[in-house]
């Protein structure tokens, strides 16, 4: 099993086994002071191959912190991908999804969505985090 694509994003939601985005692909969050909440999305393809469809299979994403802290709950969750009539011997089927999270972020500097399947870690999304307040506007 591998990953197909790991995304950040502002929004996205899987459709039929497409992936519409809105803001996708960051890697930097500035916030004007910490601590911040945030809400985006994490989207992601997981191909999986043909001796592993049809089986049950374990989801965990979570956000860390640059200490390796798990932020939040994260998202745990089963997944079965099938065999579609007709489908050539050893082709991957792809899994697509997008998953909406929230986090509390504490702490400026580096951080990551983990992806792991059945216990392995599969991606990461890295994105550094910094506490950029706003200049006060200027007179003019």
């Amino acid at each position: 099993m591998n990953i197909g694509f790991l995304l950040l994003t502002d929004h996205s939601e899987a459709v039929n086994g497409k992936l519409y985005l809105v803001g996708g692909g960051w890697n930097v969050l500035r916030f004007p002071e910490l601590p911040h909440d945030w809400g985006f999305n994490i989207a992601l393809g997981i191909d999986v191959a043909w001796d592993e469809t049809n089986r049950r299979h374990e989801l965990l994403v979570h956000i860390e912190d640059p200490d390796g802290v798990t932020l939040g709950e994260g998202l745990s969750a089963n997944f079965e991908t099938g065999r579609p009539p007709g489908m050539p011997p050893g082709q991957e089927q792809r899994l697509v999804m997008s998953i909406g999270t929230n986090a509390t972020f504490n702490t400026s500097g580096p951080h990551a969505a983990v992806v792991q399947v059945n216990g392995e870690e599969l991606g990461r999304a890295r994105f550094y985090l910094t506490e950029a307040p706003q200049e006060p506007p200027a007179n003019g």
